[in-house]
């Protein structure tokens, strides 16, 4: 493997809140956080969701920016009747046929490094949906992709090629058991072909590795959970393998989630409630057509009637399980989406909403529940994401190695969205036109002093009849991190 090339490194570990990076858990995250910089303000953006966020990651936009705006979206073009699922790749590609290859409106970091002779590759544990919003247009020859699971056993990355030198060498991924059983061995199979194959062969200038784990563990077992952190520890290891095989001098690490995670306490049969209240005919009905983020819900109006928008605003704020609801028009009692960056003309909701969260500690002693959007007669996830608790907001954002101060916290506003504009500047490409995160200067050399750097923090209100609501946003150079959101009466 050459040694003087510059490499810029991205981990995701899926689901990682920071408070769960320990010394006895976690020891090589843990020596980064020391060594390097601790971005302690780091911002998933919302809804808080595997594949909003890593949209928002490879393309340095936000979901209205870049139109992927739920982990469950409804687009006439691809479905008339009901939402679909973004987990699945192949309803991203039926999006992207259907859009004239416009799954993501925005180009991705992958295509930004291509057309300068630089490559990307997207190295992923997790669903086929969330690996192949990593790089898209890796079918055509843009980078890589690497996933196991695309068609398993036939098809496990793109260009084609590659997914035949990844099989011939080293066999087809392992098959994910269902149910709560960790995902060790797919995380373990995928960090093997990065260090083995795509590291020494493949030689990108940047690397996205996402590790499916904890995310998967935590859902099933709990945030906490002995199982989710027997399955961080296995991804510690494999990290630290990466690292082990790579020239420190020229290799930049960034380490982020998409997402915290909060225990569920409840589940609300959205769809039940609302045709019990006779704002929607039937469960699969087109009047009202839902999309959801677990603990964000969003709702598609026939016609976006606005008298049945503003009904279904009064329906929820009436709720005990009614929390923050934000509308694509003018709706009393409602925030904006253009203030969450959720607003996009084609993909947009008419309105979103979220539960209410608390920070009450679980079983494991970890704090933060939520309630979830389930179907009828479900029960929620043991643990889950998507709402705008602080809880699930707050992210991890590490950086280390070449070009990155040492030993530094930073409490400056940061985010999900900043890390393809950071790796940008990392390799001394500046001045990207189009992109809505920024560089986090504050954690690279030479860059200026964190306590230096100008925050402003706003609480926005929304009132209607009894119902009130409030909404925190901070603002670092213009750019706008929503903090959380609550329902206050």
């Amino acid at each position: 493997m050459p040694t003087d090339r510059r490499l810029v490194l991205v981990f995701v570990v899926d689901g990682l809140r920071p408070d769960s990076i320990t010394v006895e858990d976690t020891p090589t995250l843990f020596r980064l956080r020391a060594e390097g910089v601790d971005l302690a303000n780091s911002h998933a953006v919302f809804p808080t969701v595997t594949r909003v966020n890593a949209a928002a990651i490879a393309t340095g936009t936000q979901p209205g920016t870049n139109g992927l705006v739920g982990n469950q979206m409804f687009v006439p073009a691809v479905d008339e009747r009901r939402a679909f699922d973004t987990g699945n790749y192949r309803n991203l590609l039926a999006l992207d046929q259907a859009t004239g290859g416009r799954v993501l409106q925005v180009p991705t970091l992958a295509e930004r490094l291509h057309a300068r002779g630089l490559g990307l590759a997207g190295v992923s544990s997790g669903s086929t949906g969330s690996a192949f919003l990593l790089n898209p247009k890796a079918i055509s020859g843009v980078g890589a992709l690497v996933n196991g699971y695309l068609d398993p056993g036939k098809t496990v990355a793109y260009p084609a090629g590659i997914s035949e030198a990844i099989l011939a060498r080293f066999g087809p991924a392992p098959v994910k058991a269902p149910g709560g059983a960790r995902f060790d061995a797919a995380v373990n199979w995928t960090q093997r072909v990065l260090r083995e194959y795509v590291l020494p062969d493949l030689a990108p200038a940047v690397v996205i590795d996402w590790l499916t784990e904890p995310d998967h563990s935590q859902h099933h077992a709990g945030v906490g959970s002995p199982a989710a952190r027997e399955a961080l520890r296995n991804d510690d290891r494999e990290i630290a393998q990466v690292l082990d095989g790579l020239h420190a001098a020229s290799t930049s690490v960034l380490v982020v989630s998409d997402h915290g995670f909060t225990t569920n306490t409840a589940g609300v049969d959205v769809a039940g409630a609302l045709v019990l209240a006779k704002l929607k005919a039937a469960a699969d009905s087109t009047d009202v057509i839902l999309a959801s983020s677990g603990q964000a819900v969003a709702l598609h109006v026939d016609g976006h009637d606005a008298d049945r928008i503003a009904r279904l605003a009064r329906f929820i704020q009436a709720q005990d399980w009614g929390g923050v609801i934000f509308a694509a028009g003018s709706v009393e009692g409602a925030f904006p989406l253009e203030l969450i960056h959720v607003a996009n003309r084609e993909r947009s909701p008419d309105l979103l909403f979220t539960f209410p969260w608390t920070s009450r500690r679980n079983a494991f002693g970890v704090p933060g529940t939520d309630w979830a959007n389930v179907s009828a007669g479900a029960a929620p996830y043991v643990s889950d994401h998507g709402s705008m608790s602080p809880w699930n907001v707050r992210n991890t954002f590490l950086a280390w190695g070449a070009g990155v101060k040492e030993g530094v916290t930073v409490g400056v506003p940061a985010g999900n969205v900043d890390v393809t504009p950071t790796v940008l500047a990392l390799l001394g490409i500046d001045g990207e036109a189009g992109l809505d995160g920024r560089v986090v200067t504050e954690a690279l050399e030479g860059g200026p002093d964190p306590e230096r750097v100008a925050v402003e923090t706003r609480i926005h209100t929304v009132a209607a009849g009894a119902y009130r609501a409030a909404l925190q946003v901070s603002t670092v150079d213009g750019r706008r991190y929503v903090d959380k959101s609550r329902r206050v009466s």
